[in-house]
Parts: C-alpha cells; structure tokens; sequence
C-alpha cells in the first residue's frame, strides 16, 4: 500500500509539472497583442488602480478579473511590458488553480458516489486521462495567454462543483458558505455566472426537496450568495443609471438572437430595435465618422462602454428568430468539433461507449446517479446554446462530460473493463496531442523560436506612436483598416485615447449568416483605409479630417496606406504600415487631406460609400481569443 501511495503522488507531482510548463509557454507566447473584449477588461483594471468607482463597476465588463490584473501590475515594472508579464502571471496562477480545482472534482465525485474507489484518484490512469482533458480544455479551448476572465469562469464552475458534491456529502455549514462565497464572486467575474449560480442552487433545491436534511446548508449557500449577489447589483445599477441585472446578458441576446446591430456607433434603426439614447456623434452626414470622446476616458469608448452607447435599444422575443440562433449556435458546435480535437475525442469516447449495450447502460445509471454534477453543466451549457456558442465557453462542460465517461469502469461488473480503459487512454491522449500540436502548436513554435509580442504589427505602431512624441492619455482619431474594428491593441498599448474614427460601422448578422466562416464570396471587413484615400474626394477628405480635429484630437493615425502620397502633414511610421498627422505640427490646415491623385479627387461627392446605417459586410474574431471564430461579448 505504501508503494501504491508513493507512486500515485509521483504521478501527482509530474502532472503538476507537465500541466505548469506547458501553461506558461502557452501564456508568455499564445497571444502578441490585446483583443477586444481583453482591452475593455483592461480599462476596468485601470479604474480599479484609479478607484473610478463608475468603470470599476461597468455593467458590461465584470471587476472580478480586472481585480486581480490591477493587483498583479501594481507589483511589476510600471511600463507596458511590465504589464503583459503581469497578466501572464495572474492567468497562469488561475489556470493552476484550476487545475487544483479539477483535481479536486475528481477526488469529490469518488468520494459521493465510489467512496470504495477514492485511491483510484491518484492511479496513473485517473492522473494521465485527467491531464490529457485539462489541457485540451484549458489550452485549447480556454487559454492561459488569454487576457480575460473566461478562463476564470471555468475555474468557478469547477470549483462550485466540487464543492456542491462534498456538501451533500459532509452537510455543513463550512462548505455551504464557501460554495456561496464562489458562486457570489463568480458574478463579480462575469455575468454569465448569475445563471450559473442560479443552476446550482437550483440543484440544491432540488436535492433537499427529494432527500431533506440540507436546509440550512441551502440558507447559508443562498444567503453568502445573495450578499455578495446585492452588493454588485447595487454598484452597477449606480454606475448605469437604473436599476439593472447586468448589461451583457441584456444586449448579447438581442445581439445575437433578434439581430440588433451590434458592436459600436448604433445610430438606431432598423425600427423594431428604436434608437439609442446617446449615441456616437456622426460627424459627417453620409459617411461612416464617428465621434465619442466624452463623457468616456478610455481606450476606444465605443466598445468599452457599449452599455452607455446602446442604452435605450428595445427588446423583443420572436421565436423565429430564437430557433435560428440556435440553428447558428448548433453550426457553430460542428466547427468547433472539427477544429478542436479535445471536443472531437470526447465526442468519439462516447460514441464508443453507447456502442456496447452493457457500457452505455452502465453509463446510464452513472449519468442518473450523478445528477446533481450534471445538471449546472447541462443547464450552463443551454445557457450559451440558446444565444451563441464559442469554443471558449465549453471547457468547463467539456471535463464535465469527460468525467462521466470514466465512470463506467468503476463498475466491477462491467465486461470488457480493460478494453475501455485502453480504448479512453488512446482516445483523450490522441485529443491532447492533436489538440496540442493543431490549436498550441504555434506557441510552441513561438517559444522555440523566441518570438513573442514584441514582434507583432501593433506592438511596433505603439512603439512608433511613442516615439513621435505622443504622450498616454492624448486623444487620437483613427482612419481604419480592413481589421476588425475593436482591434486596438495599439492605441491601448501606448495608452493613446481615440476619440474619433472613419469606419466601425455596427455589425449585423443579416443579411448573410454572418457565422459562416466558410463562405468565400463575402469581404470579411471593408478596407477603410483605402475607402478613405482612393473613394474619397480632396474636399471630403479635407472635412474629415476637420472634423477629426473639433473633436479635439491631437493626432490622426491611418492604420493602412494605399500605394499613394497622402499630401503634406502625414509621416510614415518606421517599420510600420500606418501612417500620423499631428495637428499641431502642421500650419496649413487647407492641405491637410489633399491628394496629389487628379483621378482621386474627381469622384463624386456622396457616391464611394453607403451611409452610417447600411450593414457592414464582415466576420469577426473582434473579441475572445485570437483563436476565436466568432465572438459574444462580456
């Protein structure tokens, strides 16, 4: 026995090595700039180090995370890589955490249900399998290099499981104050986990109605809860305006199900959604310039305080619309199953195991007695499909479901014990390693190589912003470039403030199913870069830019340059493609958008682009992580 101790903890140890080294090269080269949704996150960090009690509670973007971020950089070096290792050190210690707390699940559902079986939590077969689950779904479809809470949420929704197991098993008041205390700060980490904690404590409800005896147990979970629950609903319906639940849930269902327009500079319509209450300025009619400098002093205050802008958009349900997005939502599971072979090889165990009568009904009874891990898993899961999946969202579900898969060999009766547990290891190693080498692959090739952040496109435009003398906080208009339009990593890295745009029109699913990813006859984003130097006339140009700079912008930033000479006042940007007009460098306002191109300035005024309202034509991986295919935001 004493051997068999030993040598689990040595499986033990080298798991925690394997899992730790792996992370932090995911995390130091799986990302080389910011996103959109991690940008906005970011801003809140910034409150929470200035105390802005406002952003620190943005109905939109939950503290939770930002928290943690702001701590972590008050501790490094006060410049912007100082900050990226700052992150990736917060990230990694969450994502070992929740290795901690899947460990910990594992140990709780042998402890409930197969107490005869606890040892087996540390036999090389428990340990291996469970390794090979966690990193395909906490490398893969969550992410240590991602700068947001997602990974966060999985490690709640692990831990609230866990704990939900042990307090039906030991019914005290200890566990049920600390599953409270997780369920209560998971909404302060996102706002998706108000359902989640609502499913739990659903579960529990459910549990003490059919077996009693766990009443004050259910008190303390729902009462911890309720305080902590209070307190954030109480900051962001202060900060809104109005009593409020959260912004995210509230706009990312008439986002993505009634097809709201979406993203940034909503100017209202079409009629069944109303117009907003204070929308971005339109600063010239018929063109997509847009200005928001005030009341916001953030990165890119379309995006980061989406719920100011929107507010005033009417709801409705259409159950048309609602059983189309789940139509997009089930499109979007198969893309997922081809492109991650973590969910592809939880999806072939199973179908393994129904093959044999015996294995699927010993399954079966696993997956009626375990009903109370299976439920908040279920019902989470439903919580996403009936709005929008994303890859990111199912790491959780996913070693959920991978658990329940291993539970049949636990049944001493079973035939054929040993073919499954051969047919599983092969199974989920194969989908940690193709997982691994398909979705992981780069950063380790990154790692090898050491190339890391410093080389990407819009680390060097921030450089190059720094270097023209710019300081943090300067106000900038931005003349966009065929990238999504959150895409401003370089505006956050230099700690520049854009005021001002031409382009970021809002997003809309229709006319097109905006989530085929695999159609080849749509622009993914419009260049508006070149719209703006090659359509526009010199006059229009010129009004542009005017407008630009009454919004007090100091500087112009053109992310892109078409094969032109853009006229007097604009500087290439070393090593760069954009290029920068500074107001203040230039006397001669009358030639700030002239262009040397006869051909150019002769195109009709009005014609070269549709108005503010027509849909924008594009795809977008404008927020999640880099590996995103589509995106739902908060």
């Amino acid at each position: 026995m004493t051997i068999k101790w030993s040598r689990g903890n040595v499986h033990l140890i080298l798991s925690w090595i394997v899992v730790g080294i792996l992370g932090i090269v995911e995390g130091l080269y799986g990302r080389t700039q910011y996103y959109g949704d991690w940008i906005s996150y970011l801003n809140v960090s910034w409150a929470v180090t200035h105390l802005d009690w406002r952003e620190i509670f943005n109905p939109f973007w939950n503290p939770g995370y930002p928290a943690l971020v702001a701590g972590a950089r008050a501790l490094a070096a006060p410049t912007p890589d100082g900050e990226w290792y700052a992150i990736t050190a917060v990230n990694w210690v969450i994502y070992l955490v929740a290795y901690a707390a899947w460990r910990g699940l594992i140990r709780s559902a042998l402890a409930l249900y197969w107490p005869g079986s606890l040892a087996l939590g540390k036999h090389p077969f428990t340990v291996w399998i469970g390794v090979c689950v966690f990193l395909g779904a906490c490398l893969a479809l969550d992410s240590v290099s991602a700068a947001c809470p997602d990974l966060l949420v999985t490690t709640g929704f692990l831990l609230a499981s866990g704990l939900l197991l042990s307090l039906i098993r030991r019914k005290d008041l200890l566990t049920a104050t600390l599953l409270g205390l997780v369920l209560g700060l998971g909404v302060w980490v996102k706002g998706v986990f108000t359902p989640f904690a609502c499913l739990f404590m659903l579960t529990l409800f459910i549990y003490c109605c059919m077996r009693g005896g766990l009443w004050k147990s259910f008190g303390a979970v729902a009462g911890t809860f309720g305080v902590l629950f209070a307190v954030y609903i109480a900051g962001i319906s202060w900060s809104y305006g109005e009593f409020t639940l959260g912004a995210s849930g509230a706009l990312n269902v008439p986002w993505h199900v009634n097809e709201l327009p979406h993203l940034t500079n909503w100017q209202g319509g079409p009629a069944q959604f109303g117009r907003p209450i204070h929308p971005t300025s339109q600063l010239v009619a018929g063109l997509p310039v847009f200005g928001f400098g005030t009341p916001f002093h953030t990165t890119y205050p379309p995006y980061n305080d989406v719920a100011y802008w929107y507010k005033g958009f009417k709801t409705f349900f259409s159950l048309k619309m609602q059983l189309i997005a789940m139509g997009r939502s089930l499109w979007s599971l198969q893309q997922i199953l081809k492109q991650h072979p973590t969910v592809l090889s939880l999806a072939a165990a199973l179908l393994f195991i129904v093959a044999r009568r015996s294995w699927r009904a010993s399954l079966l009874r696993t997956i009626i007695r375990v009903w109370p891990l299976l439920l908040p898993t279920v019902g989470g899961f439903a919580t996403y499909f009936i709005v929008h999946v994303e890859d990111r969202y199912l790491s959780a579900f996913v070693m959920v479901i991978a658990l329940l898969t291993w539970a049949p060999l636990l049944d001493a009766t079973l035939q054929s014990r040993r073919l499954l547990a051969t047919a599983l290891v092969i199974i989920y190693g194969a989908g940690a390693l193709g997982e691994l080498a398909m979705t992981d692959g780069p950063s380790f090739v990154a790692a090898v190589n050491r190339s890391d952040f410093h080389d990407d496109p819009k680390w060097r435009i921030a450089d190059a912003l720094t270097a023209s003398g710019l300081q943090p906080g300067d106000p900038v208009a931005v003349i966009r470039d065929s990238y999504p339009t959150v895409r401003v990593s370089w505006a956050y890295v230099s700690r520049l403030r854009i005021v001002a745009e031409f382009g970021g029109l809002p997003y809309r699913i229709e006319p097109q199913d905006r989530n085929r990813l695999d159609r080849k006859d749509e622009v993914l984003w419009p260049n508006f870069s070149e719209t703006f130097w090659t359509k526009l006339t010199a006059q229009q140009r010129e009004e542009i830019m005017q407008a630009f700079h009454q919004t007090g912008a100091r500087a112009v930033v053109s992310l892109a340059m078409p094969n032109i000479q853009p006229g007097p006042g604009w500087v290439a940007l070393k090593g760069t493609p954009a290029w920068l007009y500074k107001f203040d460098d230039v006397v001669n306002k009358s030639t700030i958008a002239s262009n040397s191109l006869s051909d150019v300035s002769t195109v009709p005024r009005g014609i070269p682009y549709p108005p503010f309202d027509q849909e924008e034509r594009s795809h977008g991986d404008y927020c999640g992580s880099p590996r995103s295919r589509s995106g739902i935001a908060g």
